[in-house]
């Protein structure tokens, strides 16, 4: 591997020595940071923060649900991250639901997952307590919030409680917790099939977080609107920026997430290539609109004329078109699916360098990603300290600390996806020169021609995704024949609605078609797409922004 600066880390096997660890090396520091509707900041140290977490734990102690599954349902908030902890550093499973599905999924991942306890935020609450089964399981429902009526147990209420039972009794006591003892279930994305509970240690979660954080230099004060139900938003935002002693702010709504960005004064952000390409798309409509756009353009292509000639140097209306897209950002950090490279040049070019990495739910989530002091952006970066990578048949298999316990209580589906210690991700790629890892697609999305050939549709969505006009765009393989290999390449595309506006479906079809035939003129005819259809609603996502496949 590629010889560059590594960041030094502290590992903790366990949440609880976790926890102690971070109050006893930050203090007062800033730990978590967020904002009311006023804009007004609210924050807790590291000594808030594990005070907060101490009260709960002898809480959860005192009802006897140490060391039980405990659900947590709803948006981001410093409540939730308390939850979490507490639970994980009192020998419990966190079971991190997305509150963004339907009730049916939320009331399945609550069955399968056998929950015991449920934190839910106001809108999650009711849903949670109508769970039509497993319900005479679940001991009690916590509030993540303000009570709107008496006689609801809320997360400020149960935090008395247990500073209490700690008065009272003196320390919590749970039996001792194992590095390898599940901490949390985290569901998998399930953009081809039904979710998975995946089962993560203690030290799986905690040494991926400190990894995460050796070749990236985030700063001390990061960002993020990432869901914390999901392993990237939990491990590589909360967790990673928790252990080095730097201030997380952390936003919870979307309709503020621009305005919580430019107040935060972030160094960097954790986000998703969804939030990226719809803050360049906002750059380039921005730039349009005032009769800016070629001047723009000029701009970065003396940008660039510059870096390659080695002279590093701010150029002051890139400076400023900076500051208005992302305010004080320098580094984004980017997972959960490809982003186009040269969306990443040209944010690079702004001063903002985009570290991609690659991630799966069942390696805690974090497998690789770029450094500040070595980067490639057609690459995920290099792999992880404590986990290994190899190659079979073009499919990335991984070994290490961060994988997963297995699926609970599914072993037949674990046998599937393990090889002896190595976890077969279903994820396509290879190991290029200096250590850099690079994706070219997925297993089950590859798409195959009667003649053998076969295709990975990613490559096609990137370039397809490049015109101005597409929002989204997925390949798939049509049937055209009698059999099912017999198939030509089509591309569902959703439009962006602020340039679609005004265009008629068939001017829409006409530009789009226009457009891909340029593409295809560049590449052997097999993989051209030959059909093209529009689409009217937006496609259902995961929580990582990828589209469902299996739903469109």
């Amino acid at each position: 591997m590629k010889n560059f600066p590594r960041n030094d880390v502290t590992y903790y096997d366990t949440f609880d020595a976790f926890m102690d660890g971070i109050e006893k090396a930050f203090g007062d520091k800033t730990a978590v940071s967020w904002f009311l509707r006023n804009r007004t900041e609210e924050s807790r140290s590291f000594r808030e923060l594990a005070g907060e977490v101490g009260q709960l734990r002898g809480a959860i102690c005192g009802r006897g649900l140490a060391g039980k599954n405990i659900a947590i349902v709803g948006e981001n908030s410093y409540a939730w991250i308390v939850t979490y902890l507490a639970v994980a550093s009192c020998g419990g499973t966190a079971v991190c639901i997305d509150a963004e599905q339907s009730n049916e999924s939320i009331w399945q991942m609550m069955q399968m997952a056998e929950v015991e306890a449920v934190f839910a935020s106001d809108v999650c609450l009711p849903i949670c307590e109508e769970v039509p089964e497993g319900k005479e399981r679940i001991q009690m429902f916590v509030l993540l919030g303000d009570a709107k009526e008496d006689g609801v147990l809320t997360f400020s209420r149960l935090c008395e409680e247990g500073e209490n039972y700690l008065a009272q009794n003196g320390p919590a006591v749970y039996p001792p917790i194992e590095a390898r003892q599940t901490a949390a279930i985290a569901f998998t994305s399930g953009t081809t099939s039904i979710s998975k509970p995946v089962m993560l240690s203690n030290q799986a979660i905690l040494y991926n977080a400190s990894d995460s954080s050796v070749y990236v230099s985030a700063g001390e004060r990061v960002f993020t609107s990432l869901p914390f139900y999901h392993t990237y938003g939990m491990t590589c935002a909360v967790l990673a920026t928790l252990v080095r002693g730097a201030a997380l702010i952390i936003n919870g709504d979307l309709k503020t997430v621009m305005r919580d960005l430019h107040l935060s004064r972030a160094e960097s952000m954790l986000t998703v290539p969804l939030m990226i390409e719809a803050i360049h798309n906002q750059l380039w409509l921005n730039a349009e609109r005032e009769g800016q756009e070629e001047g723009l353009r000029r701009l970065l292509r003396l940008q660039r004329v510059l870096r390659k000639m080695g002279i590093k140097t701010r150029i002051k209306v890139l400076e400023d078109v900076r500051q208005k897209c992302v305010g004080t950002l320098r580094t984004i950090i980017c997972g959960g699916a490809h982003l186009n490279k040269e969306i990443a040049e040209e944010f690079l070019m702004l001063g903002i360098l985009v570290l991609q990495g690659y991630g799966i739910t069942e390696c805690s989530p974090l497998v690789s990603v770029n450094s500040n002091y070595s980067y490639d952006m057609d690459s995920v970066g290099h792999v992880l300290p404590h986990c290994e990578v190899k190659i079979e048949n073009e499919e990335i298999l991984v070994r290490g600390k961060n994988v997963m316990n297995g699926y609970y209580k599914s072993p037949e589906l674990t046998a599937e996806v393990m090889r002896g210690e190595w976890f077969k991700t279903g994820d396509l790629g290879y190991l290029g020169r200096d250590g850099f890892l690079y994706i070219t697609g997925r297993k089950k999305n590859l798409i195959v021609f009667k003649n053998g050939k076969k295709i990975s549709p990613e490559k096609l969505e990137e370039k397809i995704g490049m015109i101005p006009l597409v929002k989204d765009v997925l390949v798939y393989g049509a049937v055209s024949g009698a059999s099912a290999d017999d198939v030509k390449l089509a591309a569902s595309i959703y439009p962006d609605p602020e340039r679609a506006k005004g265009l008629s479906s068939y001017e829409i079809l006409e530009q789009l078609q226009e457009e891909i035939n340029k593409i295809n003129s560049h590449l052997p005819f097999y993989q051209q797409v030959q059909m093209v259809n529009i689409r009217e609603q937006e496609f259902s996502k995961t929580a990582s922004k990828k589209i469902k496949r299996h739903m469109v």
